[in-house]
């Protein structure tokens, strides 16, 4: 009889220690790989290095995920975009309270420098107005990244004809370009800036 309950005891710890395993959609992040330089390609050209972007990527999963969990419903319309410890929140929400709620919420994560709070109030937070072009964002990234008149490395959120566009430059001018050239994509009514120039 005695060997039965060691099975089950046996068991019961495999269950209890899978189940503190911590989930991997919401991975832990820590210190970020930046330096104080930008990292540079064989041209001069600004460049992001993969772990810099898989740091990116873990923010903002993290971000998102904080979110859901705090307030699934009343975080349902916001989307999230992560770069060099700047968080870009776009979308909607119902009320100006869950608006700062995100902000506080995502603010005290661990790698979170900077929010960039861009998100409407509206009765559907859900309409698909709200949602990321995903579409037109590769456009307008795939079309910065072929361009030699454009030096820097960027990222790009379209919510509603907006443009948002986050990255690193060596220079306002580069910035600048790189917003103009958003501009001119047919959908798109106007871009913010949100480029760090180091």
């Amino acid at each position: 009889m005695k060997r039965p309950v060691k099975i089950l005891l046996s068991l019961g710890l495999v269950a209890v220690a899978a189940a503190c395993t911590p989930d991997q959609e919401s991975p832990i992040v820590s210190a970020a790989p930046r330096t104080t330089e930008l990292s540079l390609d064989s041209q001069g050209r600004v460049i992001r290095l993969r772990p810099e972007r898989n740091w990116d990527d873990a923010v903002g999963q993290r971000a998102l995920s904080t979110l859901n969990q705090a307030d699934h419903e009343a975080f349902k319309g916001v989307s999230v975009r992560a770069w060099d410890g700047g968080v870009l929140l776009t979308g909607a929400v119902a009320k100006p309270e869950q608006r700062r709620r995100a902000d506080q919420l995502v603010g005290g994560i661990e790698g979170v420098t900077q929010v960039y709070d861009e998100l409407a109030l509206a009765e559907n937070p859900a309409h698909p107005m709200y949602v990321p072009d995903a579409h037109l964002e590769q456009r307008i990234y795939a079309g910065l990244l072929g361009n030699d008149a454009i030096s820097g490395a960027y990222v790009v959120r379209v919510v509603n004809g907006v443009a948002y566009l986050q990255g690193s430059t060596r220079s306002k001018a580069d910035a600048d370009k790189a917003a103009e050239f958003a501009r001119g994509f047919d959908g798109i009514k106007w871009v913010v800036d949100r480029v760090s120039v180091r």
